[in-house]
This record gives structure tokens, sequence and C-alpha cells, in this order.
């Protein structure tokens, strides 16, 4: 057994372990850079919309996109916290109160707006209200990750 952890010891040191962890953490900080495009560009939908149905549906097909980036966010950061359990820190907390915040927002949005299309136009612009805060929130939980991993 001892020397099972020895060799285990010995390869996690390697030069071509030590650059995939390199590429791992370059893909999740790559992916996660355009995290913030879908909240920026449905930020900008929600105030300067034409009509509510224009609307909807630019922030229905912005929806895949945060989902998607979220899903690589998760299992890349996951991936790298298996890799290296040292990397945990305050900004893997703070990540992983964004992606918390962004799923649970986005399911919340959604149930909102089958809730506020059935109803009337003042619920409507309930919804609006709610998507503004949201993102902004989003935007700034984003911009506290940039600045508690310093990654650019």
């Amino acid at each position: 057994m001892q020397d099972i952890q020895e060799i285990a010891q010995t390869l996690a040191h390697t030069p071509m372990i030590i650059e995939s962890f390199k590429q791992l953490v370059f893909y999740h900080s790559f992916f996660s850079l355009f995290f913030i495009l879908p909240f920026v560009l449905n930020l900008w939908s929600l105030f300067f919309y034409k009509n509510l149905v224009q609307l909807n549906k630019r922030i229905w097909f912005m929806m895949p996109l945060i989902f998607f980036l979220l899903s690589v966010a998760v299992l890349s950061g996951l991936n790298i916290l298996f890799f290296n359990p040292q990397s945990f820190g305050i900004s893997t907390i703070v990540m992983s109160i964004f992606c918390l915040v962004v799923f649970g927002g986005e399911m919340y949005r959604i149930k909102i707006l089958k809730i506020a299309r059935r109803t009337s136009l003042e619920a409507m612009e309930r919804y609006v209200g709610f998507c503004k805060i949201l993102y902004i929130i989003d935007i700034v939980l984003y911009a506290l990750i940039i600045l508690s991993t310093q990654v650019f």
C-alpha cells in the first residue's frame, strides 16, 4: 500500500500531469470568460425592447447559452477541484454561489414567465423588473468572481 501511494505522489508531479492541470484551468477560465455575454445581452434587451413578444424571444434564445456555459463552468470547476483539492478557497465558494444564483434565478425566471404570460400586462411588467434585477445581480457576482480570482 505504501508503494502505491509513493508512485501516485511521484506521478502527480510529472510535467505531463502539471501541463494537463494548467490546460484544464485555462479551459475553465476561457469558457467562464464568456459567461458575462448572455447576461449583458439580456439586460440590453430588457432596457431597449420594443414589444414583449420580441423581448421574450430574445431572452428565451439566450437561455440555452446560459445553461451551456453554466454546465461547462461547473463540470470543469469540479474537475479542477478533484484534480487539485488544494485549489479550494474563497474564490471557489464565490464561484459556487454564483452558479447556484444563476441556476436558481433562471429556474425562477422561467416559472414567473409561465405565469405572467398567461395573466396580464402588469404581471409581464413585474417580470421585466425581476429580470433586470436578476441580471444585474448576476453581473455583479461575476465581477466579484473576476476580482476574487484575479484571473485576468
